[in-house]
């Protein structure tokens, strides 16, 4: 710093040479002060593959969450990984999803999230299509955590999200998947707004044995495959309490083929079973019910809740009425369309351009995912979001605990999620695709009294 004063015997020309020099000082510092200026407004290049709902803004390596804001208004920037499958084996139903994800991001950012302190908080999310490959997914973290900074990420399948679950509880990176393992259930930073996979499984065993005394059941799944094994232990364990018999333990693969289908079909038959369970999504499963028809198979099929959507009559064919259903843990958008939270869901679709048709069942998934991330930026402070970042995140969910429950609109009833055991609730409707051609909500269905998590953990 330069001072200038006056007095002291200082000559004319030293007085002039002072003020020469403080004069160019302040001409450096405010070019200087221009560049800089400049340089922080313009917007970074965004890596190829990266999506952000507001262009203006990519998400950049910058810092995981600043104060910013016009007119000196404070606004919190949240930076979120989206993993997703749109060119993989489950991007069947991976592609709606992760449009309902984006679409909930543009809707949030619009909208407006806010702490429980007033603060806006905008989100910058980074897209990234893993094909299903759990080692791509791995690679696709360390580019979320590394260069990225998130605290959030919306995720998608089981073997990946088990995979990473220790390692984000290591990070401390909030994780909202689409996968509904057991197996996550009891990890830290590990959510989802759903019955796990077991749960859901034993409570369409429940309802097998509910329609058939002394029912027989054929199991249909891809025997290599995590998420459609997840809930296989749970099944053989709560069936015999049920009343359940298990006939048949069939491999279906995940990509079948119509002749895989046939071919999982015809060995079914031989165990002459009531009722078959499909365990993977809706291509393999429809396929199988195409089969089922073809060969006269007297049996039920009861599709997982990725198995089995609006979709489903169309890809099947004629001929399944009476003969498939499916789980599902919450009302489908259809037919709930005025209700609120639905609502959300059909607003969302309209800012992106997407007409209500389109809305189904995998876009609402995807929403409720992001949604949920919004419910625990809502019960969390901006100092404690800041300071604490996804551990904030995950501790302003667990609230839901013991203190108020978090509802997404009358999508989900009333969740809590308790430390060491994030099952927010446990009752889902088998959707059944009458004999009138329409679709049936039975239910709500809860295998209450049997611990199927447990079961699937061993």
């Amino acid at each position: 710093m330069v001072r200038v004063c006056s007095g002291g015997g200082i000559s004319m020309a030293s007085r002039a040479a002072l003020i020469a020099g403080v004069i160019v000082v302040i001409a450096l510092v405010a070019a200087a002060a221009l560049v800089m200026g400049g340089e922080k407004t313009k917007p970074a290049e965004t890596p190829p593959g990266t999506t952000s709902p507001a262009p203006s803004t990519p998400a950049t390596p910058a810092e995981t969450a600043t104060e910013t804001g016009a007119a000196g208004r404070r606004e919190i920037v949240l930076k979120v990984g989206l993993l997703v499958d749109e060119s993989g084996p489950t991007s069947d139903v991976g592609r709606d999803y992760a449009r309902g994800a984006e679409a909930a991001f543009k809707y949030f950012n619009e909208k407006g999230v806010y702490t429980k302190d007033g603060v806006r908080v905008r989100f910058e999310y980074v897209k990234r299509d893993y094909a299903y490959n759990p080692s791509k997914a791995v690679e696709f973290y360390r580019e979320f955590r590394d260069r990225y900074g998130v605290v959030a990420i919306v995720g998608w399948g089981t073997a990946d999200t088990e995979k990473l679950a220790d390692q984000v509880a290591k990070d401390k990176v909030l994780y909202i998947s689409a996968s509904y393992s057991a197996k996550l259930v009891g990890k830290p930073f590990n959510f989802f707004p759903a019955p796990d996979y077991s749960t859901q499984a034993c409570a369409a065993v429940k309802w097998m044995a509910e329609k058939k005394q002394d029912a027989r059941l054929a199991l249909l799944y891809d025997h290599k495959v995590a998420y459609s094994k997840s809930p296989i232990p749970a099944i053989k364990a709560y069936a015999p309490e049920a009343g359940v018999e298990i006939v048949a333990d069939v491999d279906l693969p995940l990509k079948a083929t119509g002749a895989d289908a046939e071919r999982a079909i015809q060995q079914a038959m031989g165990s002459k079973p009531d009722f078959l369970w499909c365990g993977n999504t809706i291509h393999s499963c429809s396929l199988a019910a195409k089969a089922l028809v073809k060969y006269g198979l007297e049996a039920v099929q009861v599709s997982n809740v990725w198995g089995f959507d609006e979709r489903f009559p169309q890809m099947a064919g004629s001929g399944v009425e009476g003969k498939v259903a499916g789980v599902s843990p919450w009302i489908w958008p259809e037919y709930a369309k005025d209700k609120p939270g639905y609502k959300e869901v059909y607003e969302a679709a309209k800012m992106m351009g997407i007409s209500e048709d389109k809305v189904n069942l995998r876009f609402m998934q995807g929403f409720m995912n992001v949604w949920l991330l919004v419910k625990a930026i809502e019960r969390t402070t901006s100092t404690e979001l800041m300071e604490k970042k996804g551990e904030a995140l995950k501790e302003a969910l667990e609230s839901s605990c013991q203190g108020d429950p978090i509802q997404l609109g009358d999508i989900t009833p009333p969740m809590r999620f308790c430390p060491g055991k994030h099952l927010p609730f446990t009752s889902v409707y088998i959707v059944v695709y009458g004999e009138d051609g329409k679709f049936h909500f039975e239910g709500p269905v809860s295998p209450e009294g049997f611990d199927c998590v447990a079961a699937t953990q061993g």
